[in-house]
C-alpha cells in the first residue's frame, strides 16, 4: 500500500503568546543590576584573595546606581515631556561621572599603597 501525502493543512491560530521585548526602563535597570553583580564579585574575589576588603571606595557601589537613575528619568522624560525629569536624569548622570571618578581614583589608590 503506498500512502498518500497529507493534504496541506490551514494555518491555525497559534496557542502560544507572541514574544513582547521589556521596555527600555527595565532593560536599563537589568543593566544596573549586572553591573552590580559585577562589581560584587571583583570586591568579594579581591577580599578572598587578599585576605582584607577594600576600604574608601563608595563611588564604585553608588555610580550604577545613579546611571540606572539617570537612564529611567532620561527614558521617562522622553515619554512623558516632563521637565523635572529631565533635570534629575542630568544631575544622576553628573552624579554618575562624579562617583565613577572618585571611586576609581579611591580604587587605584588602594590597590597601590
Amino acid at each position: 500500500m503506498s500512502e498518500r501525502p497529507n493534504p496541506p493543512q490551514e494555518p491555525q491560530d497559534d496557542p502560544r503568546p507572541s514574544y513582547t521585548p521589556a521596555s527600555p526602563v527595565k532593560r536599563a535597570l537589568a543593566w544596573m543590576g549586572i553591573v552590580y553583580m559585577v562589581i560584587l564579585v571583583l570586591l568579594t574575589t579581591y577580599n578572598l584573595a587578599t585576605g582584607e576588603p577594600l576600604h574608601g571606595i563608595p563611588g564604585i557601589l553608588l555610580f550604577p546606581a545613579c546611571g540606572g537613575l539617570a537612564a529611567v528619568c532620561f527614558l521617562r522624560s522622553r515619554e512623558e515631556h516632563r521637565t523635572p525629569l529631565l533635570v534629575l536624569g542630568v544631575l544622576a548622570a553628573i552624579a554618575c561621572a562624579v562617583n565613577l571618578v572618585t571611586g576609581v581614583i579611591a580604587l587605584v589608590g588602594a590597590l597601590g599603597g
